[in-house]
């Protein structure tokens, strides 16, 4: 009986461990690091690279520096994604893409998942309005 609590101790503070980790984790949007302070024209350029590749902006505001695309599909994937480039806190320019795919459960209708930070296309688009920007 003893050993049997002891696991279930043991099993029980995993859990809450594990749990505290994930509720504690925050996404971190990837910056983009400009070596220096954004050019005058950085809203113009960033707001024209968006259109090229999402084809239209929900959020356009030039006053705090906050640009959102549309869900656009995955060309190949049963998923969308969408950009968001911004000002952050330290008024540094910060980028995050977020990814959603289609899933289909066993029974019921096919559903969105929760979106997910994808690292790799904000690196990638980092490195877009980088060249963009230093034109």
């Amino acid at each position: 009986m003893a050993a049997a609590d002891g696991r279930r101790l043991a099993f029980v503070l995993a859990a809450a461990a594990f749990a505290a980790a994930c509720a504690s984790a925050r996404y971190a949007a990837c910056p983009l690091e400009l070596g220096g302070a954004a050019p005058a024209e950085a809203f113009v350029a960033c707001r024209a690279l968006l259109l090229q590749r999402y084809g239209a902006l929900v959020v356009d505001d030039a006053a705090t520096f906050r640009l959102q695309t549309v869900w656009g599909a995955v060309p190949g994937e049963a998923a969308e994604r969408r950009a968001t480039v911004f000002r952050d806190d330290a008024d540094e320019l910060a980028i995050v893409v977020e990814l959603r795919r289609i899933r289909q459960p066993l029974v019921g209708l096919p559903a969105w998942t929760a979106p997910r930070g994808d690292a790799a296309a904000e690196r990638e688009l980092a490195a877009a309005l980088r060249n963009e920007l230093s034109r």
